[in-house]
């Protein structure tokens, strides 16, 4: 298993199924930014919404490895209809075609898992368990919500900002490593931790200062 995020904002992906689980892909396909067509011959209301909408494209027919004969492959396939048989054919054709496969009945034949996914604005923390047990991977994300609080997607906004204040003072990926290192310290974190931003960045900000002069 290598483990990796991937841009797929305006990338194609294609989720076989018209049910629940479909419907649970294609939102998280949505919401990172993927054009998603859904094969199935009926929908389920939700994602018949999302069709009438224009939010994704709708193949009207039965998954099947003819889907592939006429298009380019997308970048990820999910396989997602209730019958176990179907989705390994239907991954094995989209394999064939060049797609990364993951298929919801059979995770030995999935090329990828989709772990548990916390997020708060840019941070995105996840959890997975390699396909073995994704209801541990759902109770662990929410220990990891209840002890991360609500203050970490705004630090990091606050953080992106002060990295370029430090890459125009500080010369040197080294030097920036030591700065950084020393810089996010366990006071400063249980500051964060606390709500207590302004102070933190103050803390981050005294710190540059600091180390510009010493330089």
């Amino acid at each position: 298993m290598y483990p990796i995020h991937l841009r797929i904002e305006g990338q194609a992906a294609l989720v076989a199924g018209g049910g629940a689980v479909a419907h649970r892909k294609t939102l998280g396909l949505l919401a990172a930014g993927a054009t998603v067509t859904v094969v199935a011959p009926e929908l389920a209301p939700s994602l018949a919404a999302l069709a009438a909408a224009g939010r994704i494209a709708w193949l009207k027919r039965r998954a099947s490895a003819d889907v592939f004969v006429s298009r380019t492959a997308p970048r990820l396939v999910f396989c997602a209809t209730d019958d176990p048989m179907v989705n390994a054919a239907f991954g094995k054709a989209a394999k064939e075609a060049g797609a990364l496969v993951n298929d919801a009945t059979a995770p030995e034949l999935c090329d990828f898992f989709l772990p548990a996914a916390l997020r708060d604005g840019d941070l995105l923390v996840t959890v997975s368990t390699g396909g073995a047990s994704p209801a541990l991977a759902r109770t662990l994300k929410k220990r990891l919500a209840a002890r991360l609080g609500a203050s970490w997607g705004a630090w990091l906004e606050r953080l992106s900002h002060l990295r370029e204040d430090a890459k125009a003072r500080i010369k040197g990926s080294r030097a920036r490593e030591d700065f950084w290192r020393t810089a996010l310290s366990e006071q400063l974190l249980n500051l964060v931790e606390a709500g207590r931003l302004d102070e933190a960045e103050a803390e981050v900000r005294h710190a540059l200062d600091s180390f510009g002069t010493e330089s």
